[in-house]
């Protein structure tokens, strides 16, 4: 069993650490982006993260991030890819069932 990480403790770690996270379901995909965008993130195309999910192009191994493909952070944006794209370029890999969203309720 995995620890639990809040959402507050993600958005921490992915200042100083590549991480993507995974989301095996569309809804995991459109509630990641919801927290996301109430937050005040956006595409990395400027495009609000609740107009698209984008979970189509991948399905059950899309994973979104906070770094652009050299592994630089951005700001406020994200992007996303398939789950081995990270693994082979060394991300930290988050499920998101690990991910704790109590906080912001």
């Amino acid at each position: 069993m995995t620890t639990q990480l809040s959402f507050s403790e993600l958005l921490e770690r992915s200042k100083s650490e590549k991480i993507a996270v995974h989301t095996p379901t569309e809804e995991q995909a459109i509630s990641l982006l919801n927290e996301l965008d109430k937050k005040g993130f956006t595409w990395v195309s400027g495009e609000k993260l609740t107009d698209r999910a984008l979970y189509k192009h991948y399905k059950e191994k899309t994973c979104y991030t906070f770094h652009d493909i050299y592994g630089k952070l951005l700001d406020k944006e994200i992007m996303y890819s398939p789950l081995d794209w990270y693994q082979d370029e060394g991300y930290t890999i988050i499920e998101f069932s690990d991910i704790d969203f109590k906080e912001n309720k």
